[in-house]
């Protein structure tokens, strides 16, 4: 948890405005042990993103809006921009091991991530966070 609060701060440090969604702890079943455990759930994150997107046509603060995702659950906000705002364009960039095919059909185009994306979209190998303090986060050398 520590180092992704780092992240965020880096993130938010180059200009990324970072919107939080929520977690919940849940009790899952394991079908190899027979045993619940409890684990986190991701929760709002879709209907963050959704809002955020209508907020965004609606406040004309883009032409064309690129989203990275494969959850469909963004789809009714996808339609809902497109049937208000049909000026506006909306890409899809799919991330690496999902499939979107209902998304593809209803953006006005859409790229699969490639793992060179990702390898030349990260940070250095070092972000000094805050010298003072003598905080910094390492990329993980896996990633290089």
């Amino acid at each position: 948890m520590a180092r992704h609060q780092l992240l965020i701060r880096a993130l938010a440090m180059k200009g990324v405005k970072v919107v939080f969604g929520k977690f919940k702890l849940r009790d899952k079943y394991c079908h190899l042990c027979h045993r619940t455990y409890k684990a986190h759930e991701e929760k709002q994150t879709d209907v963050n993103i959704s809002v955020k997107l209508f907020q965004c046509a609606y406040n004309d603060t883009f032409d064309t809006a690129i989203l990275v995702t494969g959850d469909s659950d963004i789809i009714p906000a996808i339609i809902a921009v497109k049937e208000s705002f049909p000026a506006k364009r909306i890409g899809l960039v799919i991330p690496i091991g999902r499939r979107s095919e209902e998304m593809k059909t209803i953006c006005d185009f859409h790229m699969k991530m490639k793992q060179r994306h990702l390898r030349d979209s990260q940070f250095p190998d070092r972000i000094v966070i805050d010298s003072e303090k003598n905080i910094f986060l390492d990329r993980p050398t896996s990633w290089h």
